[in-house]
């Protein structure tokens, strides 16, 4: 797909994935189910529109998620009403799920980085901070902290634009500019989701045993946590400075955790 096919409006995007919702629901007869076929056809198109929104301009995703959240309340909105408080059905409450989900994934993607050698150690991302902010850079950014190792499959960064979109590749450069300073990272992924890395000790013995990466939306785990946020939607946030390097920290497994997991 070439960009000029990448470079949808949202309501382009939108009307395609209707047309394919119209063509795909089926429903029960009955008077409330007919009355259910344009909101439950409005969940559907929105869901699948929201899961391509990649394709659609960077500068409207922010409006488009605005616009998707008002569509799908205002579907929820009539689904409860049709059903004037008894249980909705289970594929309706499904699609529910499924559009708040996809919701949840277009508005908080990005872009990660995971450490690729052996070790990492960033600096203080303060310069990083100014040279990202003159670079347009307005949506988050979280860095690892200053001074301390990072090792092989552990999140390095991540950034999203507003929106959940894509830093421009301006801004991409100067971050892996910064973080291969001391080490050397994969090529940016996108991601749905940030995550979090946690540093776990054995506190019978005072050493560190593994770091734990998770997903930002689920609960934290025990630990410390390793990324801190140095852009606030297009602010700079205050990072402490490097306690110093002190003793080399050996290097210890680094374990994804997947959504839902203990």
């Amino acid at each position: 797909m070439n960009d000029a096919d990448r470079v949808l409006t949202w309501a382009g995007l939108l009307g395609r994935c209707a047309e394919l919702a119209r063509a795909a629901v089926a429903l029960p007869e009955g008077d409330r189910w007919r009355e259910a076929v344009a909101p439950v056809c409005t969940l559907h198109a929105v869901t699948l529109a929201l899961e391509s929104l990649d394709e659609v301009a960077e500068e409207e995703r922010p409006g488009a998620l605005d616009r998707a959240e008002i569509l799908c309340r205002g579907a929820v909105e009539t689904l409860t009403r049709l059903w004037d408080g008894d249980e909705l059905p289970a594929q309706v409450r499904e699609l529910i799920e499924e559009s708040r989900a996809a919701f949840d994934m277009a508005a908080n993607a990005g872009v990660e980085w995971i450490v690729e050698s052996e070790r990492l150690v960033c600096g203080h991302p303060g310069e990083l901070v100014e040279r990202l902010l003159r670079a347009g850079f307005g949506g988050e950014l979280f860095v690892a902290r200053p001074g301390v190792s990072m090792f092989r499959g552990a999140v390095a960064a991540f950034a999203r634009s507003p929106g959940g979109g894509v830093p421009t590749g301006e801004q991409a450069r100067l971050i892996e500019g910064f973080l291969e300073r001391e080490g050397k990272v994969r090529e940016a992924e996108r991601i749905g989701m940030a995550r979090q890395v946690y540093r776990q000790m054995d506190f019978a013995t005072g050493k560190v045993v593994r770091d734990v990466v998770v997903p930002m939306n689920e609960p934290p785990v025990p630990g410390q946590a390793l990324l801190v946020l140095a852009i606030d939607r297009g602010e700079a946030v205050g990072v402490p400075l490097p306690m110093g390097r002190g003793r080399e920290l050996e290097a210890v497994p680094v374990v994804e955790m997947r959504a839902g997991e203990d």
